[in-house]
């Protein structure tokens, strides 16, 4: 059969012409015009820049997030926004993966965040006290009730740094609703309706985990109008906005302290005849000071704890350098 019995000339140059390529305008009064097949997906990606901002917004929340629940500084990771269809995205998750319903009031509706299943795993043996380096055993097909538990404490912590990121845009509330590991169960959108997916990760020993907020395209829409004007705050909301950012990761670097116990001055003469056996007088001071490099922090008192040295930090020794928490510099 001659593949011109099927489509035409005109057919398959159509079909190979790229989504979006020479949009026709707006059709006449008295005609319609076609509704092409990638227009909801279109109207999303016109959406990006505000889901974008609301992405950056989680990032900050994240980073505290993912300290609590992981017990170590993480960095905090997202990848542009998608949209695609509620039953092609459900065709690429994993075999066995956490779908955690959310209810979105007052819109009235459904959300999803989507953990797989070594995600869980690395939750579950971190808080047991593991390094979430090992693998879940492929024999087990369900989740356990204290990875389920887990897992919904996890989502819950998600989605109250989702409110916070989304309520400069919209007043929304998120709550959780139900865990299922079927997407058939845990459908929020019809099969052809398009849902916007952002992917989020959290990093830390060498190693990213992943999740992804799903929320269906009636949540997405009213951003749109929002897209050009967006929530400005001003040139002193931004600096205050950085700084807290900054503020945060600072306080997650890893700092080297050193103590100097006592000290001696003597001229180099006595130095130079000292002689094995030779004694250099020293005391120990009432109080050792604590050194970052060669800046004074704290100042304490020498001993020991659980069998080592250690030095009990009574006060500041500089008050300019440790900032705001205690209280403001008087300069004499």
């Amino acid at each position: 059969m001659d593949h011109s019995d099927i489509l035409s000339d005109e057919e398959s140059a159509a079909l190979r012409e790229p989504a979006g390529a020479d949009a026709p305008g707006p059709a006449p009064a008295d005609q319609v015009r076609g509704l092409h097949a990638d227009h909801w997906e279109r109207i999303l990606a016109d959406q990006a820049p505000a889901l974008e901002s609301i992405a950056e917004r989680m990032l900050s929340q994240l980073k505290i997030t993912g300290r609590r629940f992981f017990r170590r500084p993480v960095e905090a990771i997202v990848q542009p926004p998608l949209s695609r269809r509620w039953g092609s995205y459900t065709r690429q998750l994993p075999g066995h993966a956490s779908l955690s319903v959310i209810d979105i009031k007052p819109a009235a509706l459904k959300g999803l965040v989507a953990l797989d299943a070594g995600f869980v795993f690395t939750l579950t043996d971190v808080f047991f006290g593991g390094d979430g380096k090992g693998q879940r055993s492929a024999d087990m097909e369900e989740f356990t009730p204290i990875e389920q538990r887990l897992t919904r404490r996890f989502v819950e912590a998600v989605l109250a740094d989702l409110q916070q990121a989304w309520k400069p845009f919209l007043e929304l509330g998120f709550g959780f609703e139900k865990i299922e590991t079927n997407p058939l169960f845990a459908a929020i959108a019809g099969s052809s309706e398009p849902v916007s997916i952002t992917r989020f990760g959290l990093a830390f020993d060498g190693n990213e985990h992943f999740f992804d907020v799903v929320l269906p395209a009636a949540l997405v829409e009213p951003l749109r109008s929002l897209r050009d004007s967006g929530p400005l705050k001003g040139a002193a909301g931004t600096e205050q906005q950085w700084r807290n950012r900054l503020q945060e990761d600072v306080q997650g670097a890893q700092v080297a302290l050193r103590a100097v116990l006592a000290g001696s001055e003597i001229n180099l003469r006595d130095i130079a005849l000292a002689r094995p056996g030779d004694v250099i007088c020293t005391e120990l001071p009432a109080s050792i000071v604590l050194y970052a490099g060669d800046q004074p922090l704290m100042e304490g008192t020498f001993g020991a704890c659980q069998g080592r040295n250690a030095v009990r930090i009574s006060k500041p020794a500089n008050r300019r350098i440790l900032g705001e928490h205690y209280g403001p510099v008087k300069d004499n």
